[in-house]
């Protein structure tokens, strides 16, 4: 289950990647995998996260996640 401010981040980052399919975006994605992930997603990715949270994602901290989960348990 996740939160409303989880929820709030999948949808805006749903809507701020380029090729990512609509309600794709879910706990358990290993979002590295994916064919739509590159530098570009990585970098919305953390803008979405400091949007959303109000804190910027350590990217040392980043480096570490495999999945969606991961990146919402340092919120």
């Amino acid at each position: 289950m996740t939160t409303p401010h989880q929820a709030t981040f999948f949808l805006e980052l749903e809507a701020s990647l380029a090729d990512c399919p609509a309600g794709g975006l879910h706990m358990e994605l290993r979002f590295r995998e994916q064919p739509w992930w590159d530098s570009l997603a990585a970098l919305t990715l953390l803008a979405v996260f400091d949007t959303t949270f109000g804190k910027p994602l350590p990217v040392e901290e980043f480096m570490k996640c495999e999945t969606l989960a991961d990146i919402c348990r340092l919120a």
